[in-house]
């Protein structure tokens, strides 16, 4: 019984530890996940000299030379106050993050999605208009969720100090996104932006949505025209992989060390189903005298020995699958399937492996 048990958990830990990882990878083939952390755009622009032009008319983008830009491009110039980078490129601890000032008619415009809020009772349009005022110091903000959970280990409520103007000032987290390309930063209405840095003028981000054919032209075309700004010019998707990568360094080593423990479960499973078969010697010899043929007791020995693995691989998945983070929707179709093969592969290897196990049992005897 003792040595059931210690096969039972270890190898549940093992499916439960690599199904898990499994299942939160961040995909890229998924549609909606991508609009929802690019919003739509296609270029993150970020420069170290504030661009003072409205990219937006005309008159803007004559002026910096970027005439030859798509007639249909949507942009979005984004103030920026230096602080500390809190996304998962930055492992030291963060107190301050960097703040945006972001036009949040755009944002709503867009299809960045706020997870949760601290006005559960408004919809996500209303929230939208609600960041756009503050109170008595108080201005709300919009945070990734994992940095708020993983890298300021606050909750959506806290409010975060900072100096402006010879005051305290105090950025309220009122809401989350999705995982998005603002990783790293807390985004706060432009308006209220320059009511509390009023010294800070010009965009350092840009925004750019074009269509998909016309993105490397595009950027090619900022680079050489804001070149003097110090541009650095990289599509919204790439920002994602970059983030996704270092969380996927960390699952694979989750993965590695769930690897093992399945390994370990494997092999105690192996070691359990050969002592019990050999065991029951004196059992299949009994059965034998009592009328029993090969065919009814390897049915019996079968049944018998694949409860305990095959319970095991099912708790392990049901158990992966209740804690995937963002819930059974955020899984791509894609991971889904590449998550069932191995699945059935090793059921059907546990069921093989005992049946030929019962059948060199009954030989030998």
């Amino acid at each position: 019984k003792r040595r059931v048990l210690l096969s039972f958990f270890t190898l549940t830990a093992g499916v439960f530890i690599v199904f898990s990882v499994g299942l939160n990878r961040q995909g890229f083939s998924d549609p909606a996940q991508l609009l929802s952390g690019t919003g739509g755009y296609t270029l993150w622009c970020e420069s170290n000299i504030p661009v003072y032009h409205n990219l937006s008319t005309p008159e803007g983008r004559s002026k910096l030379a970027l005439t030859d830009l798509p007639a249909e491009a949507d942009i979005l110039q984004i103030s920026r106050y230096g602080a500390d980078d809190a996304s998962c490129l930055n492992l030291n601890k963060v107190t301050q993050p960097t703040v945006l000032g972001v036009d949040m008619q755009a944002m709503k415009n867009s299809s960045f999605h706020i997870r949760q809020t601290i006005y559960p009772d408004q919809t996500e349009a209303d929230v939208y208009k609600t960041l756009q005022s503050a109170t008595d110091s108080v201005y709300p903000v919009l945070v990734d969720e994992t940095v708020l959970l993983w890298t300021l280990m606050r909750s959506p409520g806290d409010t975060i100090r900072y100096e402006a103007g010879g005051r305290a000032v105090y950025l309220q987290i009122a809401g989350t996104l999705d995982n998005s390309i603002f990783q790293g930063n807390l985004i706060m209405d432009k308006s209220l932006f320059a009511e509390v840095w009023s010294e800070i003028a010009g965009s350092e981000i840009i925004l750019f949505r074009v269509k998909e054919q016309d993105a490397a032209a595009t950027g090619r075309l900022i680079e050489q025209a804001l070149n003097e700004y110090g541009v650095r010019v990289t599509t919204t998707t790439q920002r994602l992989q970059a983030f996704n990568s270092v969380t996927d360094t960390y699952l694979t080593i989750f993965l590695t060390l769930g690897g093992l423990g399945l390994l370990l479960g494997i092999v105690s499973f192996i070691i359990v189903v050969r002592k019990d078969l050999a065991s029951r010697r004196e059992d299949i010899l009994l059965y034998r005298s009592l009328g029993f043929t090969d065919t009814k007791i390897s049915r019996l020995l079968i049944a018998e020995n694949r409860l305990v693995p095959l319970y095991a691989i099912i708790v392990g998945v049901l158990g992966s699958v209740a804690g995937v983070s963002g819930g059974l929707q955020s899984v791509s179709m894609w991971i889904w399937l590449l998550s069932a093969v191995p699945a059935i592969v090793l059921v059907l290897s546990v069921i093989l492996f005992i049946r030929q196990s019962v059948r060199t049992c009954l030989q030998q005897n």
